[in-house]
């Protein structure tokens, strides 16, 4: 069974990083993985190399500062992927599977501000094709509870209820109805 990884690994260049990668990658038939929150503003092959191994390419966003940064990897041999929009909270290309199936990927580093994620989610549903089999992951950076908010406005699951509602209807809507 292949397998994709989506982490939000906080730092692309912690060597605990590499390690749980590589560990990762070493147990199953991994062919993509995706690194959210890297933190870094540029990569090179070498450094690639070390952190996944040689028989991996890749495409690099870079971070803003030190918050950020989104990182692709796949295995060359055996996959594909072509990157189609970028963004600073989203990265969205078609990944070609060992099995020549298009999948359409969508990583997200989302902003905290409603207003950036309103931003984010048009842009991704603008960039997805109806006709393949879509992949949204990564960090949302949203409360699922007021135990997990430290500090600002309290927390309300009602309004995050219906922000969702409403972003489900217009993407139903724009799915099955256009």
């Amino acid at each position: 069974m292949s397998s994709i990884i989506i982490w939000n690994c906080r730092g692309a260049r912690k060597k605990q990083t590499g390690h749980c990668l590589r560990s990762l990658i070493g147990g199953n038939e991994v062919y993509f993985v995706e690194l959210v929150e890297t933190m870094i503003e540029d990569i090179s092959r070498p450094e690639v190399d070390t952190l996944i191994g040689s028989c991996w390419d890749f495409f690099h966003f870079p971070a803003n500062g030190r918050s950020g940064g989104l990182l692709a990897l796949w295995r060359r041999d055996i996959t594909q992927f072509e990157v189609i929009k970028t963004m600073d909270q989203v990265l969205v290309g078609h990944l070609v599977l060992p099995n020549s199936q298009k999948w359409a990927i969508a990583i997200v580093y989302a902003n905290k501000d409603y207003h950036a994620r309103r931003i984010l989610w048009n842009m991704i549903s603008s960039s997805i094709d109806a006709d393949l089999p879509v992949i949204v992951g990564g960090d949302f950076n949203c409360c699922l509870g007021q135990s997990e908010k430290k500090g600002g406005t309290r927390y309300s699951y009602l309004a995050l209820l219906r922000r969702w509602h409403i972003l489900w209807w217009i993407m139903t809507y724009t799915i099955w109805g256009s």
